[in-house]
């Protein structure tokens, strides 16, 4: 497997906010979200595994696309004119773009030469 820093960093950050998010949810209106709260973190899990274990950007494309589209979604919710709402939208299109342009971030930052010279 190829070394992806920005993308495995990308990926974290997503879980660790999305995890976040399940607790503050569970916390405030308890389990009537929770299934649809699981089921997103099943599908991005199931994404993240295929990128992952794949030399395919089909799965690559359908987790930035997902992050994407979730952000679009999120301008019409009524959480949407909250802080937090706004600031999750910007996340999840910001997310959606690395994830898809890592390669091209990494390779302007330099991180895949670096890697490459001590390998």
């Amino acid at each position: 497997m190829k070394q992806r820093p920005i993308l495995i960093l990308a990926i974290i950050l997503t879980l660790i906010i999305e995890l976040i998010l399940i607790i503050l949810v569970y916390n405030k209106v308890g389990t009537e979200r929770l299934p649809s709260q699981i089921g997103r973190l099943t599908i991005q899990l199931i994404l993240i595994i295929w990128v992952l274990s794949s030399k395919s950007n089909v799965g690559l494309f359908l987790l930035a696309g997902y992050h994407i589209v979730s952000g679009i979604f999120g301008l019409s919710s009524k959480g949407s004119a909250e802080l937090l709402g706004q600031i999750l939208i910007g996340f999840h299109i910001i997310i959606g773009i690395v994830i898809y342009f890592h390669d091209w971030i990494e390779n302007k930052i330099g991180i895949k030469k670096t890697l490459g010279n001590n390998v």
